[in-house]
């Protein structure tokens, strides 16, 4: 595979698998709930990002492409299980964890609010100019046409370690003129 496509689709895959760490620790915090550690869900995305990234370039990559994205990874997890986001949702009860991934599609978690509304959850790296508006504006278009009506969507950067929250993001309500 060509250097400069594989270098393309490195952020993607690391991307990928810090989602699937991150949603794989929600998934099974209650079971195990004493392994539970950042060592253990960093060393996890590492595991599923070198498992990708295998797969797509079979004969080999780079060495100084391979080491520069797993320290983005490493980097980028730590600063999201330091957040308070990381640990609001790890400490979430149960009964409030509605869909983790492909069950939560097009977010990936659904959980349910102090109020009840529902609310998405989606990690992401968002790019710093013009095609950040365009993926907020694609998260938005994909929370008005999921299936379940959600009050509001997080969205977490990896990039910049911050919560975006897009509220409105539901359907509206079908209104009848009188």
């Amino acid at each position: 595979m060509d250097p400069l496509q594989l270098a393309e689709q490195l952020p993607r895959l690391a991307e990928r698998s810090m989602r699937s760490a991150i949603l794989a620790a929600t998934a099974s915090r209650n079971r195990n709930a004493g392994s539970l550690t950042a060592r253990r869900i960093v060393g996890d995305a590492l595991v599923r990002f070198e498992r990708a990234s295998l797969r797509v370039a079979s004969d080999g990559i780079r060495p100084a492409l391979l080491f520069a994205e797993r320290d983005r990874i490493v980097k980028e997890l730590r600063r999201f299980l330091e957040s308070r986001l990381a640990g609001r949702l790890f400490r979430i009860p149960r009964r409030n964890l509605l869909a983790v991934g492909r069950a939560a599609a097009p977010f990936d978690a659904l959980v349910r609010g102090r109020a009840g509304g529902t609310y998405g959850v989606v990690f992401c790296r968002l790019a710093s100019d013009g095609r950040r508006l365009e993926a907020m504006r694609s998260i938005r278009t994909s929370a008005r046409r999921a299936e379940r009506a959600v009050r509001g969507v997080l969205v977490y950067d990896f990039v910049s370690g911050s919560v975006r929250t897009l509220r409105g993001a539901a359907r509206a309500a079908g209104l009848s003129a009188a």
